[in-house]
């Protein structure tokens, strides 16, 4: 399953830094390249290792993990993407 798609920042609350997510790339891979430590084991959406609060912004869920109510609240780095802006508690 490829999850590339539309680029989109996210915007990291407690580490300070804005990060740009390319459209080829996970937001895990672009947080891990920042410098941003996320706890992460299938990067396949089922495990729920990764997951982090979701601040602000709309998200496009690609994981398995997550329940409908948690999702706003939520979400998975490692194949879930953001759509524009978003802000993340890592």
């Amino acid at each position: 399953m490829s999850y590339a798609g539309e680029p989109f920042t996210a915007k990291c609350r407690a580490a300070g830094k804005t990060v740009e997510v390319g459209s080829e790339e996970t937001l895990l891979q672009a947080l891990l390249d920042a410098g941003i430590s996320v706890d992460y084991s299938c990067e396949g959406g089922v495990c729920g290792t990764c997951v982090v609060p979701l601040i602000a912004g709309e998200v496009i869920h690609q994981d398995e993990f997550l329940l409908e109510d948690e999702r706003a609240e939520r979400m998975t780095p490692c194949v879930s993407r953001g759509i524009g802006e978003i802000e993340i508690d890592v």
